[in-house]
């Protein structure tokens, strides 16, 4: 069976499953437990169009049914008999019902979010979803469509939601619609999505800054995919493709290096929940011909989706879960309704290739970490980060001293826990990471402050200064909002077989308890060991060992059960200080992480004065505290 064979059959049954699970809830009485904050209609538009990404291909070969009523119906039916119902004027399923004056301007983005995917696969698709219809049919499923897009174009949220009225409208006009009343704001879409692109192939996701495991299925997805269906007459198509193409080149080669060998990721950020979208951008970028290897590309869109259908743990019904690789709500933000996270479907727009393509016709080539071990700095000054690849020892690791979700001094909006999922000192393939919970405190690869009466537990937020310097990750954060004199200056040295070191300077303008963990571990069962200062599981080693003039405790945490990217139980070791007084402290930490079961020496650690040196093997580092 061929590569493409072989995912094609396991995203039918994903499919298979998805629609089936909507069509027990098409019923304008189903109350949905985890919804979309938006609304709950939203919800249920999510519900039924986020698979719709990638089902063309299914659409075109005829295979795919969904159980409706009691009976097996053709996909493409099943679509059809839910637009008409969702937008006929007298039809009690329309799916602006229930909109108010108060909801529009959030129902008109969001339901246009959606039904974008609706008519990308129209797109692909067209002789069975819309060629099928009568005039009148496709009269009120643009006319709808076309309404709501025309006021979502004018009212989108400031970030990559702007692709999606555009998308809309833009196809509206190949359908053979007139939309030229919105042509200037389609212009303003267009400039605004202009203006988020930052250099050397990044983006950044809106008004608050943020780089993140969003990037590759939004921005480089998206133009991609405006490479296809735009209108090739379009004034500056061309010049807009070469642009896309040229950026999606250089992000994407060097987001191969994110890749472990078993195709996971290190994952952070928001949205995880849709898993392999993330590879989405690398089959459309075979597909429209940018610089980038197709056998590089095969391999890590394989490798990538049975990442997930490998370690997963599904529904009952046979879906993916609200998380990452099981069910943790905790994982799933406020605009992640268990429908929306569908939305991995982004990643079977890989079957718009057939298998002439070279996406499935190349030689399989190994991944950047399969070829070699790696330190790579990020190549877009300002975005302080440091990719490292070690196959034998520890998979990929994200050093990151970059401020990410908290740029630009915008501390607000927070979902869940970000500063866990943005602002963590690593992020590793195999090591996963915790988030905190309402009564427990995941400091995994975080530095803390705790109060001396111990209610209160810091983040690393409020970062406001970053820089690379030699090679070295220097960031400065303040812990708590009300003390903004107390402050922390890290220098984040990365290093080879599975170390890293990180020094910090602790300016206290009152009295706290510090506290700082390694790598976490995820458990899928009881046989972990605790040794002071490191945590053993299987084949994983994790341990932290700090250098302070100051005493400390070591052991080793829990954090919340169903709080942990990878399993439902995870363990992190760590150390605590007591309560310490108003003064300036040096706390110089080798953290450690491997998969292979051992321990390798730690590298040497000489603080003098206002100079750090960390010695491993033959190299050596110097460090200006």
């Amino acid at each position: 069976m061929t590569v493409r064979k072989e995912l094609y059959e396991k995203a039918k049954k994903t499919y298979k499953a998805l629609l089936d699970r909507m069509s027990k809830r098409y019923s304008p009485d189903y109350q949905y437990v985890i919804s979309d904050r938006v609304s709950f209609e939203c919800t249920k538009i999510e519900d039924i169009f986020r698979p719709m990404w990638g089902i063309a291909p299914f659409i075109n070969d005829g295979s795919l049914t969904v159980t409706h009523n009691g009976k097996e119906i053709q996909v493409n039916d099943f679509i059809n008999m839910i637009m008409l119902d969702g937008t006929r004027k007298d039809s009690p399923l329309r799916f602006d019902r229930n909109v108010t004056k108060e909801t529009e301007e959030t129902f008109a983005n969001q339901s246009v979010t959606e039904i974008a995917a609706y008519l990308v696969a129209v797109c692909f698709a067209k002789e069975k979803l819309w060629d099928v219809l009568n005039d009148t049919e496709r009269d009120t499923i643009s006319s709808w469509i076309k309404e709501w897009s025309i006021k979502a174009i004018k009212c989108s949220w400031q970030n990559n939601h702007y692709w999606y009225p555009i998308f809309c409208i833009e196809i509206l006009k190949k359908l053979g619609y007139d939309c030229s009343e919105v042509d200037e704001d389609m212009q303003k879409g267009y400039d605004f999505l202009e203006k988020l692109y930052y250099g050397n192939g990044w983006y950044s996701d809106g008004e608050l800054g943020r780089f993140d495991y969003y990037e590759a299925w939004a921005h480089h997805t998206y133009t991609l995919l405006w490479i296809l269906i735009a209108d090739k007459n379009h004034a500056d198509y061309d010049k807009k493709c070469e642009k896309y193409r040229k950026r999606s080149s250089e992000y994407l080669n060097h987001f191969l290096h994110y890749f472990d060998s078993d195709g996971g990721m290190a994952a952070y950020g928001r949205s995880i929940g849709y898993r392999f979208a993330a590879i989405a951008p690398f089959a459309l970028a075979v597909i429209t011909g940018c610089d980038i290897d197709a056998g590089l590309c095969k391999n890590v869109v394989k490798k990538n989706i049975e990442y997930f259908y490998n370690n997963s743990i599904p529904t009952e019904d046979g879906c993916f879960p609200v998380g990452y690789l099981y069910s943790s709500s905790g994982f799933g933000e406020s605009y992640a309704s268990d429908g929306a996270i569908s939305c991995y479907t982004e990643g079977f727009l890989c079957f718009l290739a057939d298998e002439s393509s070279p996406l499935w016709s190349s030689e399989i080539k190994p991944l950047p970490i399969e070829q070699e071990n790696f330190i790579i700095p990020n190549p877009l000054k300002g975005l302080d980060t440091v990719i490292a690849g070690d196959n034998a020892k520890n998979g990929v690791t994200l050093y990151n001293g970059a401020l990410h979700y908290y740029q630009n001094e915008v501390f607000g909006h927070r979902f869940n826990d970000m500063a866990g999922a943005y602002s963590k000192f690593a992020y590793n393939s195999r090591s996963g990471y915790a988030l905190s919970s309402v009564d427990v405190t995941s400091s995994d690869n975080m530095i803390s402050l705790i109060t001396p009466d111990g209610t209160m537990t810091s983040h690393r937020r409020r970062i406001i200064d970053n820089q690379t310097v030699n090679g070295v990750l220097v960031s400065k954060h303040i812990p708590f909002a009300n003390d903004p004199t107390t402050e922390i200056k890290t220098w984040l040295i990365p290093l080879e077989n599975g170390w890293h070191v990180r020094i910090h300077k602790v300016t206290l303008s009152q009295g706290y308890t510090v506290c700082e963990g390694g790598f976490s571990i995820g458990v899928r069962n009881d046989a972990y060991k605790l040794l002071g200062n490191t945590a053993l599981y299987e084949n994983k080693v994790s341990k932290i060992e700090v250098i302070s003039d100051v005493p400390v405790k070591y052991s080793v945490q829990a954090s919340h059960p169903g709080m942990h990217l990878l399993c439902p139980q995870s363990i992190y070791p760590c150390y605590e200080t007591d309560v310490l007084d108003k003064d300036e402290y040096i706390f110089a930490s080798a953290v450690y992480f491997s998969t292979d079961g051992k321990e390798e020496p730690s590298p040497e650690i000489l603080i003098n004065g206002n100079k750090a040196t960390i010695k491993q093997r033959n190299t050596i580092k110097t460090v200006d505290l």
